[in-house]
Order: structure tokens, then sequence, then C-alpha cells
């Protein structure tokens, strides 16, 4: 059985084709491929998205479709989500609604709870030896939700939904107020998300994971699964806060156009990681496109009226 998503974040455009058992579970992936199209950019300025980020995604939908039409999968059957931005976005409904005329795509704006139910699910099918409760943290372009979940048998105990991720970061930076709005922010309690071993998913996380280890191309099998004690962490970010965009893509040149933006992860991630006591960082390159696509579909409970 063959199933395909596309995961339409703040930040990335990210495409999942995978052929699945009678169980449901993966057997291989079949295509796997992102691009970056920052739709979150400038959007707390203008509840808007940018027409250049706009066109970037056009074409990034535009190139999936001609991916699946070569492994002859439908496209008005993959399983397409938006996010945060898309929620917060005055003219994403009617942008949505071009690329389904034109391309063919349904793309469902989906809740923040459903945006934790459907990341969790996915994390959890490559936790390996994690059971238990687990906390996990998904930096997105334009928010970070932290999920508590039940690993087996599967349940998410709690999750909530921070309004910043590495776009939305970088532009407070810019701005000059990064420091006021995240300390405000962390005021929030968030003591039942504590815990020894965070599990970081989604673009940020997995970039700055590839950073972390020297990786001039990013390779997921290595990414996938690695731990980095927090406090060396805590030293690479700081050092990373202090490099330019322009020696990031020098010494990483897969980062493309996420590099203006890893600072403002890494920055996120640290703060969030010390509010939560955290000693270890455990990566997955797993999230939200392998939930969805595990399921087959979207619960109606979970979309954005």
């Amino acid at each position: 059985m063959r199933r395909a998503s596309i995961d339409i974040g703040s930040n990335s455009v990210l495409l999942l084709a995978v052929d699945l058992d009678d169980a449901g579970l993966i057997v291989s992936e079949v295509l796997n491929e992102s691009f970056i199209t920052s739709l979150g950019k400038d959007l707390d300025a203008t509840k808007r998205f940018h027409p250049d980020s706009m066109q970037a995604t056009y074409e990034a939908l535009k190139t999936y479709k001609g991916l699946l039409d070569k492994i002859k999968f439908p496209v008005d059957q993959v399983i397409a989500t938006a996010t945060e931005a898309s929620r917060v976005s005055t003219n994403s409904r009617e942008f949505f609604k071009k690329i389904k005329d034109e391309l063919g795509f349904n793309i469902q704006i989906i809740t923040s709870d459903g945006e934790a139910y459907y990341t969790a699910l996915g994390v959890v099918s490559s936790l390996g030896s994690l059971a238990g409760n687990i906390v996990v943290m998904d930096i997105g372009g334009a928010s970070t939700e932290l999920i508590k979940i039940n690993a087996a048998p599967f349940k998410i105990e709690s999750s909530v939904s921070l309004p910043v991720g590495s776009v939305r970061a970088t532009d407070w930076k810019k701005a000059g107020d990064f420091d006021q709005r995240l300390s405000e922010m962390l005021m929030l309690d968030m003591s039942e998300y504590e815990t020894k071993t965070l599990v970081c998913v989604a673009g940020s996380m997995t970039a700055l994971a590839s950073m972390y280890l020297g990786q001039r191309e990013y390779v997921d099998s290595k990414v996938d699964g690695m731990q980095i004690s927090f406090s060396a962490f805590q030293e690479f970010s700081h050092d990373l806060q202090k490099t330019t965009v322009e020696n990031l893509l020098m010494l990483f040149p897969f980062l493309g156009k996420r590099a203006p933006m890893v600072a403002g992860g890494s920055h996120v991630a640290e703060l969030i990681g010390k509010k939560l006591k955290i000693e270890t960082m455990k990566v997955s390159t797993r999230g939200l496109r392998y939930g969805v696509v595990c399921t087959g579909g979207i619960n109606e409970q979970y979309l954005s009226k």
C-alpha cells in the first residue's frame, strides 16, 4: 500500500511517499523531499503570506507534482497539511484554492492540537528504546509544540503551542525584541514538560544536529536517533549566534535558504531546554508528515475552522 503526504510549514514544504505493510508500518520511503519557502516570513507584521514565499511554495508543489506523476501517485490522494503560518495568514485559504485549482493538491489547515497529535505519532514510530512518558519539542518556522506522550499505549497526555519558531525568532531578532518576547513567553508554567531527555523533531533541530556533526551534506541516517548533551548544545548555540550567514553557508552548504534562520532556531531550543531542565537532546527525523501518512488521513476534529 502506497501513501503520500505533504507538510506545508512556516519555513519548509516537505514531501513524503512511502510503502506500508498490511499493519500500516512503513516498509520503504519512495520520496522524501524538502524545499525552504519561508511562508512565515514577516507574518507577524503583515498577517499575510509574502508574494515571494507564495511563489516559492507554488514552485515547490509544482515540482512535487512532477515527482508524484513519475511514480504514478494521484495528486488528489496526497494528504497535504498546513500549520501555524497558514492558521495566522489572512490569505492562506485564497492561496490554497489557487493551488488546488491549478495543481490539484487539497491542502488542509490543521489545528495546533492536530499538529501535536500527528507529530507525536510520527515520532513514536522511530523511538526505539524510548518508551513510557516522553516529551517532544517540535520547532517549526512560526511555532514550537511541546508534547507529552505516553508511547505505549499511545496517548498524548498534554501539549502546548508556543507562537515562536525559527522564522519568527529571526524576525524578532531583526526587530530587536527577541529577548523581551521570549522572556514573556517563558513565564508560562511548563513544569509538566520538564524532562531529562527531550526528543527534538522538525527541520530546525535536524539541521542543527547535522551541523553539530560537522556534515557538509545532510545525511538523514546519521542524524536520526543521535543524542547531544544539553551543555554541549548550549556551547554550540552560543558560537552559532556569533557566526555570519555567509560563514554558515561556507561550512554547511546543505543549509541553503535555511541558513539565516538556524541561529534563531537554536536560540529558541536553548532557552526552552533550559526552562525544561533537560540534560540530553535526542533527535528524530520523523514528525508530522510521518504521522499523517501512517494514519492515512486527517481526523475532522483536527481541521482548522
